[in-house]
């Protein structure tokens, strides 16, 4: 069973855009940033992780970051439970119209529901994290 810093500590890290392997037995944690593989300052640190994958690749568990189209639903999904329905209607707007995640970040960050976004997100990568993890349990059974 993992426990719960560790699906926030991998929950983090997918956040931020990492790509992470959970060890199945140990629980020890490889990541590396996704773009790292075609990043020369990051490559080594990307291609050391998958080494020590490859050698025993049902030992992991891979997560990955969402992709543009599941953060954008994350964001909607967040946008729905902002109660200030002036700010909502903007969040709204801002959703709809060009480079909706750049604008989305300003917005978030110049407003008071910052903190809120970020839990909200943070809560959503633990879900997906759980859900994988049980996932993965199911299987093994």
């Amino acid at each position: 069973m993992v426990n719960n810093e560790i699906i926030k500590e991998i929950a983090e890290l997918i956040g931020m855009g990492d790509i992470v392997y959970l060890h199945r037995q140990t629980h020890e944690i490889l990541s590396y940033p996704a773009g790292a593989v075609h990043d020369s300052e990051y490559d080594y640190l990307a291609q050391e992780v998958l080494d020590i994958v490859d050698m025993a690749q049902d030992d992991y568990i891979p997560f990955t970051p969402l992709d543009s189209k599941k953060s954008y639903e994350v964001m909607e999904s967040f946008v729905e439970t902002v109660q200030n329905a002036e700010f909502r209607a903007v969040l709204q707007s801002i959703l709809q119209g060009r480079k909706p995640f750049r604008a989305f970040k300003n917005a978030i960050e110049e407003s008071s529901q910052r903190d809120d976004w970020f839990d909200f997100r943070s809560t959503y990568h633990e879900m997906l994290v759980k859900d994988q993890l049980d996932e993965e349990a199911d299987a093994q059974e």
